[in-house]
């Protein structure tokens, strides 16, 4: 027998204890799917239908080699992304109708709601940028984006934010527009390129 396989064998035979049985069983144990999971399912979905709603542009353009179309990719994620969001609306409504029947009804505990706080914050930061992004320009709202969001996600090594910002949006910018010819707004630095 293997030495690592022994002690996994030796956690099987005890599967059939009480004690193990409530462990394993554990209503506050980590689970795939959480009773609020319904907050990323709608998320989830609005962000499919916008892109969704968005992607009439892209079935415009002629003059694209892919015989798909540019709009298939995109619309592919996006339906993958409103299914997603579906699975997850719907496994928290089956938990949260488990939950009624026992008898156990709470709002959203407080350390769930401190949970949500990077994803908002990181909606806000984007939709700054995008907003942004044709004023003053990739080369700068980027850095901005990468610092706020590593900032909401707990970062705060001020060196770190910097350097991570910097090299990840030159690296970008040079990829983007050089290796791919493809036209990031330049906003105000637009008379130095």
């Amino acid at each position: 027998m293997f030495p690592l396989a022994k002690p996994v064998f030796a956690r099987w035979s005890r599967l059939g204890r009480k004690e193990d049985a409530k462990r394993i069983c554990d209503p506050g144990e980590r689970r795939m799917f959480k009773k609020n999971d319904w907050i990323f399912g709608l998320i989830s979905i609005l962000i499919g239908v916008f892109v969704l709603a968005n992607i009439r542009d892209l079935l415009k353009v002629s003059n694209s080699m892919d015989p798909a179309g540019p709009a298939a990719l995109p619309s592919i994620i996006a339906w993958a992304m409103v299914a997603i969001g579906l699975v997850h609306i719907a496994t928290s409504m089956i938990m949260i109708r488990r939950e009624k029947g026992k008898g156990k009804t709470e709002t959203l505990p407080r350390r769930e709601r401190k949970s949500l706080t990077p994803v908002v914050l990181i909606t806000l930061a984007s939709a700054v940028f995008i907003a942004c992004l044709s004023s003053v320009g990739y080369p700068i709202a980027m850095p901005l984006l990468i610092a706020a969001i590593m900032l909401s996600v707990g970062v705060r090594d001020v060196k770190k934010i910097a350097i991570t910002s910097i090299v990840t949006t030159l690296i970008l910018f040079v990829s983007f527009s050089f290796g791919l010819n493809v036209d990031l707004p330049l906003g105000i630095l637009k008379r130095f390129f």
